[in-house]
Order: C-alpha cells, then structure tokens, then sequence
C-alpha cells in the first residue's frame, strides 16, 4: 500500500477508535440506574454499613418505620433491630460497622438520640429537651470517636459533637438562630460540610471540624439540601431543587464544578456514596413508588 493511503487508512482507523471510545464513554456516563429495592414503599437516609450492606429507614407500617439493611450481594433486606415498637429515623454507621446512630421517636414531635454497639446491643440514649425538640442527621467522624448532629430547639436548630463513647462532652459548633442540618465529616475528619438558612434559603456551607471558618459553597433562590462528601474528600453530593425537581447533584468540593447528575420528572433525593467513589445510593421515586437506586456519577 502507497505511504499515503497506509497513512489515511491509518488515520481512518484511529477517528473510528477515538468515536468508539467516545461512544462508550457517553453510554458509561448515561448507564440506568441499578434498582435494588422493589417493595416500593417510601424510604429515607440511606447509609453503607460497609462495602456490601447499606441501612435504610423503612415504611414497614404505616405508623412505623424501621431501619432496615440491604444486602448488596444477595438483595435480601432484614430489620437491623429486633422487635421494633418505636420510630428508627436516619442511621448512619461508623466506619468499622459496629456502631450506629440513630433517632427514636420519644415522644410528640420528639426524638432521642440513640448510639448502639450493634455487636454487643448496648445503647446509649440521649433524650430530647422539654416541648417541641429533638435531634437530626447523626453522623459519625471518619474516626469513630464522635457523633456530630443537629439539635432542634425553639425554632433553631443548631449543630453539636458528643463522644461515641459515652455520648457526653457536648460541644455547640454554630450559635445561630437559623436552621442548621445535615452536617458531614470530610474523609479527614477536618471540614464538616452542612446545610443552613442563615442567608435565608437552604445553601450548602463548610466549616473546621470545631465550627470556626465557615465558608460559603452554594448561591441560588432555591433549596440545596442533604450534602454529603465522597470517600476522597474531592466532591459533595447534594439534593436541589434549582432545576424545578429535587434532583442529585455534585460538585467539588470548594463548591465549583456544579454538575446535574439525576434528570427524571420524579423526586430523586438522600444520595450517599458508594465506598468505590464512583457511584450514589439514591431514594428515587418511580411511578409513584419510592426505593432504592445505584446510579453511576459521570467523570468519576
């Protein structure tokens, strides 16, 4: 074959690669999400106890929800507790498996929170104040040893840290009478990423570990909600309504990169990360039913 055609062939040949590459890199970006759940019932905070199991709160009953575990594996779901007679709200796992934290309903509009040693059933419950208060969105440090949370009281509700151990040394990390929730431990155990109305609509914020240097992360007239940091520490997965719909996002995490990572006219909305760094565990809602979708984050 002359040089030149050898080298247009060539060249024809690398086009067609670099096409296919890109054809399979957009299909990879734009993969279904996995379903793995089927009861349909409405779920909420899902949460990897590790690599293979995530915990959920459960409709089990109408006047009950419960918190259940999935197995990855095998997709079958049990009751992570036993004879269950009071609400389970938003778990969430230390990095070993071996504790949780949860809410236990204790009340009207009350919550306690509950840290168990889930291997030796142990718990230790810190009770609500008087009147309309009680926690939200537990989470634990990348180490184990605290549990940062949101106490409701009075209007506010602001964030604290107490030891695992023995749910004491309760330490207020914002003073402001605003809503403050959801907070999460960066990998490092550094930042702690939450979301807050102190200028005026729901936006994502940072701060040190000890709730100094906050930092301002999201800007919009609608609600960024539910922030979660990925097991690098790069990016934070998010809920919003900025497109008209309570949809996933992520972006990194200084707060630039904004990308849109769920488009579906129904809710999508409580994303967690999978250990892999490269997908979400998501609520979404189908055709009126609500479970459990894997979904793949494009570009990571």
């Amino acid at each position: 074959m002359p040089l030149s055609l050898r080298s247009f062939a060539s060249s024809r040949l690398c086009a067609a690669v670099s096409a296919w590459g890109l054809l399979l890199a957009n299909t990879a970006s734009a993969a279904e999400p996995k379903r793995l759940t089927h009861d349909g019932r409405i779920k909420f905070s899902p949460s990897f106890l590790n690599e293979d199991e995530i915990g959920f709160v459960d409709f089990e009953k109408p006047t009950l929800t419960i918190i259940k575990r999935l197995n990855l594996k095998d997709g079958s779901v049990t009751p992570l507790h036993e004879n269950v007679d009071k609400q389970e709200l938003e778990p969430a796992f230390s990095g070993d498996g071996r504790h949780s934290v949860f809410l236990r309903a204790s009340g009207t509009l009350q919550t306690s929170l509950v840290i168990r040693d889930e291997q030796e059933n142990e718990d230790i419950v810190i009770p609500p104040g008087a009147g309309f208060s009680g926690y939200r969105s537990p989470a634990f440090s990348p180490d184990g040893k605290l549990v940062v949370f949101s106490f409701a009281d009075e209007g506010q509700q602001n964030l604290f840290t107490v030891n695992r151990k023995d749910g004491k040394d309760r330490k207020q990390l914002t003073k402001l009478n605003r809503i403050n929730n959801w907070p999460n431990f960066s990998p490092d155990g550094k930042q702690i990423v939450f979301g807050s109305t102190r200028d005026g609509n729901f936006e994502l914020y940072s701060m040190k570990s000890d709730g100094t240097d906050v930092v301002r992360l999201t800007e919009n007239r609608f609600q960024d909600v539910r922030p979660k940091f990925s097991p690098d520490g790069k990016h934070i997965a998010f809920v919003s309504t900025r497109d008209g719909n309570h949809e996933i996002y992520i972006m990194n995490s200084d707060g630039s990169d904004i990308r849109r990572v769920t488009h579906h006219d129904e809710r999508d909305d409580y994303p967690v990360w999978h250990p892999d760094g490269r997908h979400l565990v998501v609520v979404a809602e189908r055709n009126g039913s609500h479970d459990l979708y894997l979904i793949t984050v494009p570009g990571n």
